[in-house]
């Protein structure tokens, strides 16, 4: 009982963020961090709809800590303004990296990116590092901070990712770049446990099932996958029961004790990953850190942060992860 009434008070000192939290999932991870009574910030392209999400938010919960931050992932921009602007929040305990797109579009982020990996990688990894100071204040403060990936089982399907070749111009059928973006999402994090794990940094990426929401459709998935999301809505979950994995993977005790984990029905899960994955993830984040370094986004580090301490760590620090 006093676990519990411990745990209780911690949740109400707690600064959650969750990106693309103004519909699906991302609003029912929200909505479940505000029940537990700490500050919520909704972190969204559409601020009108994150606000309108917010105020629902609050109505049903009583919390009145529910925020709305602007963040377009497809604009290191936006990312710069939004990660200024959480710096002046006194902590960040969880971040959720919810928000993606999938598109037949061979458009183009704004800064000139390829739109699929540029949002749901590029984009995710440049904001989570832009934040990342506030991140390890946390951990260094409270004893931990989660950052949650939000990744697919259509990781599995990404067979033609190459570590020479990450970034290719043109990557064939849109659920080839989507696939490819997911397991991007995988290895960020497995880099991230491993960079920033002794820090307390703990890192995790989340399937949440096949969930019954507008992301498919929206996004405007090739017309054989409209009739594959059609035909197989029996099977599909809510957005509710879609979020329980993220919620597990940010609250468990699993999550504290593991690193670098891949999550799929509220558990610890095995994912499908590449020959030799500690190199491809490293390959992934200093290729994504090069990218960023051209557009002028640079990634600042403090002594503690440098990437020499980290030259010696292997993923075998965190037996329990990916």
């Amino acid at each position: 009982m006093l676990s519990i009434l411990k745990a209780m008070i911690e949740h109400r000192q707690k600064t959650f963020v969750v990106t693309g939290s103004n519909t699906g999932i991302g609003f029912e991870t929200a909505k479940a961090f505000a029940e537990l009574g700490g500050r919520v910030i909704l972190a969204v392209r559409d601020e009108a709809k994150g606000q309108a999400a917010a105020d629902d938010i609050s109505k049903v919960t009583g919390n009145d800590k529910v925020a709305v931050l602007h963040l377009d992932l497809g604009d290191l921009a936006s990312i710069r303004k939004a990660a200024e602007a959480l710096k002046g929040e006194e902590r960040i305990d969880i971040l959720v990296n919810n928000a993606g797109l999938a598109t037949t579009s061979d458009g183009e982020t704004k800064d000139g990116f390829e739109l699929i990996a540029g949002v749901n990688h590029i984009g995710t990894f440049a904001f989570t590092e832009a934040i990342m100071g506030k991140l390890l204040e946390t951990a260094r403060t409270r004893g931990e901070c989660r950052v949650i990936n939000l990744s697919s089982a259509a990781h599995q399907f990404a067979r033609k990712l190459d570590p020479e070749d990450l970034f290719p111009e043109k990557r064939g059928m849109a659920r080839d770049a989507y696939s490819e973006s997911k397991l991007m999402n995988l290895l960020h994090v497995r880099e991230m446990a491993r960079r920033y794990g002794r820090l307390g940094i703990r890192a995790h990426a989340v399937h949440p099932g096949f969930v019954s929401s507008d992301f498919g459709r929206s996004n405007h998935f090739p017309g054989a996958w409209q009739a594959v999301f059609m035909l197989t809505k029996p099977l599909q979950i809510s957005p509710a029961k879609g979020a329980r994995t993220t919620i597990a993977a940010a609250l468990s005790d699993d999550g504290a004790w593991n690193n670098g984990v891949y999550w799929d029905k509220e558990k610890p899960a095995t994912p499908t990953l590449p020959d030799d994955p500690d190199r491809v993830a490293r390959m992934l984040w200093d290729e994504t850190e090069r990218l960023l370094a051209e557009k002028g986004f640079i990634v600042e580090r403090d002594a503690e942060e440098d990437a020499d301490l980290f030259a010696s760590q292997t993923s075998t620090l965190f037996p329990n992860g990916l």
